[in-house]
C-alpha cells in the first residue's frame, strides 16, 4: 500500500494506483482506505465497474480475490 500512497501523492491523477490501493487495502483488510480509494477512484472514473478491478487485478489470487 505504501508504494500505491507515494504514486497518487506525486500524481494525484493516476488512478491505476488507486486501482492498486483498492486491491491491496481489500488483501489487507483495511476498509477504511479501500473504502476512500474506492471513492477517488470512481470521482476519477465514474464509470468504472468494480468488476474491473476484479478482472484486472494481476495481484488478485484465490482466496485474495474473495476477499
Amino acid at each position: 500500500m505504501r508504494l500505491a500512497h507515494e504514486a497518487i501523492r506525486q500524481r494525484v491523477d493516476f488512478v491505476g494506483a488507486q486501482r492498486v490501493l483498492i486491491a491491496a487495502a481489500g488483501t489487507a483488510g483495511d476498509t477504511e482506505v479501500g473504502a476512500a480509494a474506492l471513492q477517488e477512484l470512481r470521482r476519477a472514473q465514474p464509470n468504472i465497474p468494480l468488476a474491473w478491478t476484479r478482472n484486472e487485478m494481476p495481484i488478485m489470487q484465490g482466496g485474495e480475490l474473495e476477499h
